[in-house]
């Protein structure tokens, strides 16, 4: 017997109108929990920034499937966490923060810097976009609303915005789901009567309040808020300060030491991600961490 495979030509308008007719999706939304009357109901920022998801370790920790794995358990623990005290509204999680360690096939960041790597440009993306939609259908399994927040970094600003785009594509059918993904540097977003702002922190950040109090977009939000927070990431280990009444809390991360790091003495960092919890009126009340 012989069998070749169909080629363009042997595909009619019926063949095609018969298809559709025909197509029934297999797409099975995330069912939305259901809400314990007991427990107060919070919003959540689930923070897991600078994962750098293909950076070669020095200490030999370097299988991309336990990284993998490592990403979406410690994002379940901190959910469990935050469930064993309260029910969850909406999870507010920032995304790229150097989620990617290389933003081209030369494994060079945005800015050109060769990096050492245990995978190709191409095999980092499939497996991060793998990683956050099992993440993203875990946070909707256990939450009302998912905010996705695209928050570019300097080692994956191409890459990370690409990724934000192929995730809102593929959940947009998925409902309470929302992205925000437009290109750009500064984000921000309002829980209750919190302001935080977003900004991947390679910069000063002893300026970015004025930056949001000053911002053409989020100014408004800034100033009608009672409170006010920016979150940063870029250095990998844990730091909180307070400038004119404006928190601003820079985010561990999950990624281990590379070459250059270890060269120049960044070391030794708790390694650790956070699910910051919100009251509606009272601002922030719990914090939560997961180290590893």
């Amino acid at each position: 017997m012989f069998s070749k495979r169909k080629q363009p030509k042997d595909y009619t308008p019926e063949d095609f109108k018969q298809f559709l007719e025909n197509y029934k999706s297999n797409y099975i939304p995330t069912p939305t929990p259901e809400r314990n009357d007991h427990k107060d109901l919070v919003d959540i920022e689930l923070s897991l920034s600078d994962f750098h998801l293909a950076k070669r370790y020095v200490d030999g920790d370097n299988d991309p499937g336990t990284r993998a794995v490592r990403f979406i358990n410690v994002a379940q623990k901190l959910i469990d966490k935050v469930k064993s005290v309260y029910d969850i509204n909406r999870v507010v999680f920032p995304i790229s923060n150097d989620f990617f360690h290389t933003d081209n096939y030369q494994n060079q960041t945005t800015n050109g810097t060769p990096q050492d790597v245990i995978l190709d440009y191409a095999t980092e993306y499939e497996l991060g976009f793998s990683i956050l939609v099992d993440t993203i259908k875990m946070l909707k399994s256990n939450s009302l609303d998912v905010q996705v927040i695209l928050v570019q970094g300097n080692h994956d600003r191409t890459k990370s915005f690409y990724l934000a785009h192929a995730l809102d594509v593929y959940f947009q059918d998925e409902p309470n789901v929302f992205f925000d993904r437009e290109e750009g540097l500064v984000k921000a977003t309002v829980i209750g009567n919190t302001f935080i702002g977003f900004h991947h922190g390679n910069c000063k950040i002893e300026a970015l309040p004025l930056l949001f109090a000053t911002h053409p977009k989020y100014s408004k939000w800034f100033g009608d808020s009672t409170y006010r927070e920016v979150h940063t990431g870029d250095k990998h280990h844990y730091m909180a300060k307070e400038i004119k009444g404006v928190r601003i809390q820079q985010m561990p991360s999950l990624s281990g030491t590379d070459r250059w790091h270890k060269d120049n003495n960044f070391v030794h960092s708790v390694r650790a991600a956070l699910a910051l919890v919100y009251d509606f009126k009272v601002g922030k009340v719990a914090e939560f961490e997961e180290r590893i």
